[in-house]
């Protein structure tokens, strides 16, 4: 079954090799980016239990009702005591009527996720199908149609809204955040977009180095107190971010997080700033930076699983940015030697996440996505994947990776 990987980065090497060095527009280049988009959607539409969380939503599509007369109550229940959002819930129960099976639930996410991240390709950069390969090994496309699904939802629409605001249609984001918000709460972030903008300099990036620093020393003996006064009570709500609250990171782990989250996105971002020609891209790829660093700070300072997430809401537009960043590297010489070691510490930083053991299953992170697991082959074997994702949870809640917040 993993031959349709090998399908899909063959054929988008290919295309890479073919159309990405046209610069104009060109319907065949066009063409082929929406060929492969289609692609990817029937790639994740149409598997059976890949990734780790999925198998988290396939049990709440099973206890889905098939009436729509128990919508009311259904919502509810998933909003008080699972957290569930009412249009991620009104979704499941849609497809639950309509198609009786989960498929339909993952192809509609998959379709909208994708087509999403192709449009902002198209617009974003000239070099798409690199972009795709990036998007691919990165595990960000197996990460945004298998492991945020709901989330997945919520950052397709916000990612649409921030392109439309700075294209000076300000409405349509504002139209499209409450939506957002109605999947997943975590799109209450695309908020801070509108707030955040300054110049790129070198100098911000010591700045943002320091900010967060501090917040990992200090802010996180009251942010669990300062949470827990705030919210009390012992709903889903309180329950889910006093517990992502609670997380923390020793200095090594801190060192990985502010690496991966900040430090290298930042300067791949900025070269990717500084080398634009187009001058409405530049402005853009600045404020990006710019809401980029305000969700570095937040990710690495407090590494709790629910503040990395947050950062879901630029890594498509960082992975555009790696993407100008990657082919320019050979073709400009300034700052050669930073470009180069910022690119091979990302990769060792990718690779090293490939390989996070789960000693449960004895697995490896990567044994989510493969092999490929399809729907005409719906084998027993993968549930080694949900039982690895409940280590990898269990993991996040012992008591030395917890403060003491009483």
């Amino acid at each position: 079954m993993s031959l349709f990987y090998l399908i899909f980065i063959a054929t988008t090497a290919y295309f890479c090799f073919r159309y990405d060095r046209i610069e104009e527009y060109d319907s065949h280049k066009q063409h082929r980016l929406w060929l492969m988009c289609g692609y990817m959607i029937c790639l994740t539409g149409f598997s059976y239990g890949l990734g780790a969380d999925k198998f988290a939503y396939m049990d709440y599509f099973a206890d889905c009702p098939t009436q729509y007369s128990e919508a009311e109550d259904y919502i509810w229940v998933q909003l008080m005591y699972s957290g569930q959002m009412p249009l991620w819930s009104l979704l499941n129960m849609f497809c639950k009527i309509t198609f009786g099976t989960f498929y339909a639930v993952q192809l509609i996410e998959s379709a909208v996720v994708n087509i999403t991240v192709c449009y902002l390709a198209s617009k974003y950069t000239r070099h798409p199908f690199l972009f795709l390969l990036v998007y691919f090994f990165s595990l960000q496309y197996f990460i945004f149609n298998t492991e945020v699904m709901r989330e997945g939802f919520s950052l397709s629409l916000m990612l649409i809204g921030m392109d439309e605001y700075m294209n000076g249609r300000k409405y349509v984001f504002f139209c499209l955040l409450p939506i957002a918000i109605l999947f997943h709460i975590s799109a209450v972030t695309a908020l801070l977009f509108l707030f955040v903008r300054f110049r790129l300099t070198w100098l911000k990036l010591l700045y943002a180095f320091i900010i967060t620093v501090t917040l990992w020393l200090f802010g996180d003996l009251l942010l669990g107190k300062i949470i827990l006064q705030a919210l009390g009570g012992q709903e889903a709500f309180s329950k889910k971010i006093l517990f992502y609250a609670m997380q923390t990171s020793n200095i090594f782990g801190f060192t990985r997080s502010v690496l991966t989250y900040l430090i290298l996105p930042y300067i791949v971002m900025y070269f990717s700033w500084y080398f634009e020609e187009n001058h409405e891209i530049k402005n853009k790829k600045e404020r990006l930076t710019a809401f980029m660093v305000v969700l570095a700070i937040m990710a690495s300072a407090f590494a709790g699983a629910g503040f990395v997430r947050l950062y879901n809401y630029v890594q498509i537009f960082y992975l555009l940015s790696l993407t100008d960043f990657i082919y320019t590297l050979l073709r400009v010489q300034k700052h050669l030697l930073l470009r180069i070691g910022t690119l091979t510490t990302t990769f060792i930083i990718i690779v090293w996440s490939y390989f996070s053991h789960y000693e449960s299953t004895d697995s490896y992170f990567y044994q989510f996505f493969y092999p490929y697991t399809c729907i005409i082959d719906e084998n027993a074997d993968i549930y080694f994947r949900e039982i690895a994702h409940q280590e990898a949870v269990s993991f996040e809640t012992r008591d030395d990776n917890v403060r003491d917040v009483e």
